[in-house]
Order: structure tokens, then C-alpha cells, then sequence
């Protein structure tokens, strides 16, 4: 949903990859080991996960459902129905996308997980965690993660797709401690033990995000973490 109301410049895609550094750059650094159609996808997808996630911090429920549905009604235009928007990742989406019309209905699906969310906010009373709010929580965060596999290769299979899911249900519960967190990510190790070369920057980042012996994150740190991963293939 656009916070500017027709603004006179839109960013370009130089400068959308510079913002996603600036907000997540463990997802950025990831993306640097994917071929470049792929590295595009990836980036406009990030973006635009996080305007997904601005829903949850709206001020009022209702507000993040009228963000989430303008972004249903863009992904529409996106996919080719109707006159897109003036926006400047409703753009990148329509042009990182023109070859890539299947990434538009996993689109979709992420943007229904959010919907869900933000309707138990608007009609339960509080987070409770452990709850079935939680788990439509890790659906999100599954569904994300089975995108960006998808967009680093069409003909993933359905095994290699669920072992990116169970990454990322793995990873959000592990920022958020939830009781079974340890459990998750032994599971989601072990999943991804035999996923394809191509398919790692889907998940790469998740080296530096989760660690089971924590230490002081620093860019550096990060960084070799991320590197390691890509070359051993290995969380």
C-alpha cells in the first residue's frame, strides 16, 4: 500500500535492492549467491513480504486488513488484470514476474496467510502463543519460504518445497522460543540435507538468524555464516 499518494519519482530497481539491504540484510546477502533473474525475484519478494508485515503493526486491525487487500487488488494487476498502480514495487513485481505468471497464485497464498492473521486480531483478544494464532504465524513464514524456492526454480518438487516450509516455520520459532523450537529446527536440518545447489539462497540466511550456540551478531559474522552455507549446504 503506498504511503505517498502519487509520488513524482518511483525507485528504481537499483534502489529497491539497496532498501532490502538496508531492512534485512541477511535476506540481502543471501540473494547475492542466486543468478540474477532469481537474485530479482527474490528482492521484490522480501519487499514485499514486509508490506505484509506493516499489516500486523497497523495501529488497528482493520487498518492492516484495507493494506493487506490493496495488495490482493495490485497482485491482481500484477498477474495482468487491470491497470496497475503507480508504485514502485507493484511495478518491480509486474516486471520481475512477466516470465514468471506461476509465482502470482504462491503470491496469493502468502498474502491469504497475513488475511488470517490479521483477522484474529480483529476478532480475539490478544497473542497467545502455542495458539492456533501461532501456527498462522508459521504458515506465513512457511509459505514465504516455499516462494522464494519456487522463484529460484519452477520445477522444485514438492519434497524439496516442503523442506523449505519446514525452514521456515523452524525459524520463527526459534526467534520467538517457542517450546518445540529445538525439535523444528533438528527436523528442518535434516530436510534440507539433500536440497539442490540452486535452491540454498531460499534459506541461507536463516545461518546467521538462528544459531544453536548464540553469539554477538555483527556484520562479519553474518557475513561468513551466510558464505559457509552456501558452501557446505549445511544449517
Amino acid at each position: 500500500m503506498s504511503d505517498t499518494a502519487n509520488p513524482a519519482k518511483l525507485a528504481s530497481s537499483e534502489e529497491l535492492d539497496a532498501r532490502l539491504k538496508r531492512t534485512d540484510e541477511n535476506r540481502w546477502l543471501a540473494t547475492r549467491y542466486a543468478p540474477a533473474a532469481g537474485r530479482e525475484l527474490l528482492v521484490a519478494i522480501y519487499l514485499f513480504y514486509q508490506e505484509l508485515q506493516r499489516a500486523l503493526s497497523a495501529k488497528e486491525a482493520m487498518l492492516g486488513k484495507i493494506r493487506i487487500q490493496w495488495w490482493r487488488e495490485t497482485l491482481e494487476q500484477v498477474g495482468g488484470k487491470g491497470a496497475l498502480r503507480r508504485h514502485d514495487l507493484a511495478e518491480e513485481l509486474a516486471r520481475v514476474t512477466k516470465d514468471r505468471s506461476d509465482l502470482i497464485a504462491p503470491m496469493n497464498d502468502l498474502v491469504d496467510r497475513y488475511d488470517d492473521i490479521v483477522d484474529d486480531h480483529l476478532h480475539a483478544s490478544g497473542h497467545k502463543p502455542e495458539s492456533d494464532h501461532e501456527a498462522r504465524h508459521l504458515a506465513a513464514e512457511a509459505s514465504l519460504a516455499r516462494l522464494a524456492g519456487l522463484a529460484l526454480d519452477a520445477g522444485a518438487t514438492r519434497e524439496h518445497l516442503d523442506a523449505l516450509s519446514r525452514c521456515g516455520e523452524a525459524y520463527l520459532a526459534m526467534v520467538t522460543e517457542l517450546s518445540d523450537a529445538s525439535a523444528k529446527w533438528n527436523v528442518a536440518r535434516g530436510a534440507v540435507r539433500k536440497l539442490p545447489a540452486q535452491l540454498w539462497p531460499a534459506i541461507a540466511h536463516l545461518a546467521a538468524a538462528v544459531s544453536e550456540k548464540p553469539a554477538t551478531p555483527t556484520p562479519l559474522r553474518n557475513r561468513w555464516r551466510i558464505l559457509c552455507t552456501m558452501i557446505t549446504h549445511r544449517l
